[in-house]
């Protein structure tokens, strides 16, 4: 039943029991008839024997058989009588007419009163006994009633009649037939009138149907016309209703999906912290660039942009402040170029840059501005201030290159060799040569250990001139140091210090400058000399346990004081740690050591460190010194670091002062002291020291 459909079901639902009751009533009213026939054939033949019974007494007493002959003749006629049969008393036949079927037995019995005598498929026998008459005597010689006695009547013989059963099963037969006809006749108006309800019903049911089913295939602007009326109407206006909902629902998802596609496009193609795009694309726009390149097309110049110092932005304010920073450079960064250049952000603080139809020196140039606006960006949040910078690798696409990863090896390489050689500045690769792949972290801890083990740390001196001689009673040097390793390029003291940071060796470092400069002050008050070392620590120095206790164990075995000791910490690491960086410097004052500060002036919390850690020498940033003379606000800034230290009585060194005509200006502003090529250049401190020491006993 399942898979019928409405129309079928509405079918059957009708005609079903139509026919059953037309069936019923065929049977009933059949049977019903043929059970009238039948007794009707039964009353016939009884009362025809009973008629003849009385009218053959007659003939059978008085012997007159053609009586009796015409009698049987005369019933004979009758319609359905097949044979009569008279007997006498002895079942003797007196007069037969018609083809007897009944057998001699049956016309033998004795019948006391009419009845069915026999019967079979084909006919039907009755027979009535014969009865004497018995005559009335005159009222004279009449008895008395109570005196008369009944008197059996005399049997003188039967009557038989025999019926033929044809008529009555014709007429059964015809009586079936006309039943059956009028059920048929009755059933093809019924399904008439069934098939045009059931198209009624099912026909605006159908169009539902169909319309549902093409809305299922995704035709949404299907309707059903409105034909019905009724409950089929509600349903189409309905369904209409519906589907214009569903129509209007689905042109707005459309539009959202369409909108959400374009949204996932561009975010797989652009960096969702930024907005610039992402190194998968960057890579898709280097290789169209190198396809038309190797075409014939003008030649172009890529920057790998490594920023410095960001790690300590989220270490210590968190990841929505590296963010923050992240976001705030790249704007920096898209100011500075052309529309037609690409700027993308490769991932984590690495950006890189497709400087389209530009090399050689515009490149070069290109490339140290984005470098100097990274120099001069100062992050500010909360209350720190973070200098960041960039180390940036350059290189070109030729027609030369096979494939973007000699650029991307050669930029990258590049890059890395910017920062080991002291950060914030640009250096050039070609993209056909060999690639300086960055090393893995075991092989930094490695490289680092190793070198302190064999003492390939090269510890050397940065000479710094005194304005007056009277400022102390020694000369006073920084000291710095490098990594030299066997056929391998020289890691500056930035680059190396970042390593040892990253990688938690900083102490050891730290450690091998506090030794080699208490050795040296050691050495120098053996011949009567005193000099004063400036001891560049790294970060980590102020929160280290057990740095202090190294310190005087080594000046109670040199039996000195740390009077000499400057130990110099970076303006950030004090702004981060202030609490440790003040309880830090008040251990080493009480060793005799003091506490310098260095890249003074990079933040606007730089006065507050002058009152609070009070260091006995600052050192003034390289951003204020390089745009001295030709920057009025950086001169001004240097003038009021001047007064200010000046009044809290503490020392300061300008460095990075290569150019001799800044000398004169800096002394007319006060710089106590200053470092540079202009002064002299870098040695090996013990070969400085021996320099010092032989002029000492000369």
């Amino acid at each position: 039943m399942n898979h019928l459909t409405l129309r079928h079901r509405l079918l059957i639902l009708t005609l079903l029991p139509s026919l059953f009751i037309g069936i019923a009533l065929v049977i009933y009213f059949t049977v019903s008839g043929i059970r009238s026939l039948q007794n009707e054939l039964h009353a016939k033949g009884l009362s025809t024997a009973r008629y003849l019974a009385p009218v053959s007494e007659y003939g059978i007493i008085t012997g007159q058989l053609d009586n009796l002959h015409t009698l049987a003749l005369a019933t004979n006629q009758e319609p359905s009588v097949k044979a009569t049969v008279i007997v006498n008393q002895r079942g003797r036949a007196l007069a037969v007419s018609g083809r007897v079927s009944m057998a001699s037995e049956t016309l033998r019995q004795k019948l006391d009163k009419p009845g069915l005598v026999a019967e079979t498929e084909s006919w039907l026998a009755y027979g009535a006994p014969v009865f004497r008459s018995v005559s009335e005597g005159d009222a004279l010689f009449d008895q008395p009633l109570a005196a008369v006695k009944p008197v059996a009547q005399e049997i003188i013989g039967h009557v038989f009649v025999e019926l033929d059963k044809s008529i009555l099963i014709t007429r059964q037969h015809d009586l079936l037939i006309r039943g059956l006809m009028i059920v048929l006749v009755g059933m093809i108006v019924l399904a008439t009138l069934a098939i045009a309800v059931a198209d009624n019903l099912s026909r605006p049911v159908m169009r539902l149907v169909n319309a549902v089913r093409a809305m299922s295939e995704g035709k949404l602007s299907t309707r059903v016309p409105p034909l019905s009326t009724g409950e089929l109407g509600i349903l189409e206006q309905g369904f209409n209703e519906m589907a214009s909902n569903l129509d209007d629902i689905h042109q707005s998802l459309q539009a959202r999906i369409e909108e959400a596609t374009a949204q996932l496009a561009f975010q797989a193609r652009h960096d969702a912290l930024t907005g610039l795009l992402n190194r998968r694309e960057f890579e898709i726009q280097l290789e169209k660039v190198l396809a038309a390149v190797q075409a014939g097309g003008e030649q172009c110049s890529v920057l790998f942009i490594d920023l410095d110092r960001f790690k300590p932005v989220n270490d210590i304010c968190g990841h929505l402040a590296g963010d923050e920073v992240l976001r705030q450079i790249s704007q920096l960064f898209q100011g500075r170029l052309r529309e037609e250049d690409t700027l993308a952000r490769l991932g984590g603080d690495e950006f890189g840059v497709l400087l389209h139809n530009c090399t050689g020196a515009r490149a070069r140039q290109v490339a140290e501005d984005v470098c100097d606006l990274a120099g001069a960006y100062r992050f500010i949040w909360q209350d720190k201030v973070f200098a960041i910078g960039a180390s940036i690798g350059l290189t070109r696409v030729t027609r030369d290159v096979r494939n973007i990863n000699e650029v991307l090896a050669a930029g990258d390489a590049a890059c890395y060799r910017a920062k080991e050689s002291g950060r914030n500045q640009v250096c050039e690769q070609e993209a056909h040569a060999p690639a300086e792949r960055r090393r893995e972290t075991s092989e930094w801890v490695t490289r680092i250990s190793t070198a302190l083990a064999e003492n390939r740390l090269v510890v050397e001196a940065i000479p710094v001139r005194a304005r007056q001689e009277n400022l102390l009673d020694g000369p006073l040097v920084e000291l710095t140091a490098h990594l030299f390793e066997s056929g391998q390029p020289i890691v500056s003291l930035s680059a190396l210090l970042d390593a040892a940071e990253r990688y938690e060796l900083g102490s050891s470092i730290d450690l091998r400058f506090i030794d080699v400069a208490i050795s040296a002050l050691a050495r120098a008050r053996s011949v009567g000399k005193q000099i004063y070392c400036l001891i560049p620590l790294t970060g980590a120095a102020v929160g280290r346990s057990g740095l202090i206790e190294h310190i005087a164990r080594r000046l109670a075995a040199e039996n000195i004081s740390g009077q000499g000791l400057y130990m110099m910490l970076s303006e950030e690491a004090t702004t981060h740690n202030s609490s440790q960086a003040i309880d830090f410097g008040r251990q080493l004052r009480a060793l005799g050591c003091q506490l310098a500060l260095a890249d003074f002036g990079s933040g606007l919390s730089s006065f507050s460190h002058l009152r609070n850690l009070t260091p006995r020498i600052v050192k003034l940033s390289r951003s204020l010194t390089r745009d001295f003379g030709g920057n009025r606000s950086s001169t001004s800034l240097l003038r009021a670091i001047q007064e200010i230290t000046t009044d809290l009585d503490i020392l300061t060194v300008a460095e990075g002062i290569d150019d001799p005509k800044l000398l004169a200006q800096l002394d007319q502003l006060g710089i106590d002291f200053n470092e540079g090529r202009a002064i002299g250049p870098r040695e090996p401190f013990d070969a400085w020291l021996e320099g010092f020491a032989l002029r000492a006993i000369s």
